[in-house]
């Protein structure tokens, strides 16, 4: 009777590990979709600063030939003005990407660390149940 239980036991617990190695495996699956969705959103982000740096560029060149005066000067400092904010939009979203993602794999190890200490936990709990019920 006593060799039943401890087969159950021993079972139980192989279950149980096998789940947690599954466990495993899909929090590593959901991290690699939340990076995914992360950066489609970062390329989102890039697309939006490109085409409203564009459109800025577009308006002043056409409100400086709406004025029908000659003008002096170099529009190149404001096209200048305008890039500069661009490069700033897409390092700050390069940056926030950047910061997601470490925080991502932060996150992840320490699940992963969680999840394998539970695992082994768990084996050497299920262990020792499994001889004290083989030994009684």
């Amino acid at each position: 009777m006593a060799w039943q239980l401890a087969l159950m036991i021993g079972a139980s617990t192989a279950v149980s590990y096998m789940g947690s190695l599954q466990q495993t495996k899909h929090l590593k699956a959901a991290a690699a979709w939340d990076k995914y969705h992360r950066d489609i959103k970062f390329k989102q982000d890039c697309i939006v600063a490109n085409k409203k740096a564009a459109k800025l560029l577009s308006e002043k060149r056409a409100a400086q030939g709406a004025r029908g005066v000659q003008f002096t000067g170099s529009t190149l400092m404001e096209q200048c003005s305008v890039v500069e904010d661009l490069e700033d939009a897409l390092f700050w979203a390069n940056k926030g990407l950047e910061i997601d993602t470490t925080l991502m794999d932060v996150k992840l190890a320490g699940a992963l660390n969680k999840e394998a200490w539970d695992r082994n936990m768990s084996l050497l709990d299920g262990a020792s149940k499994s001889y004290s019920a083989w030994k009684t």
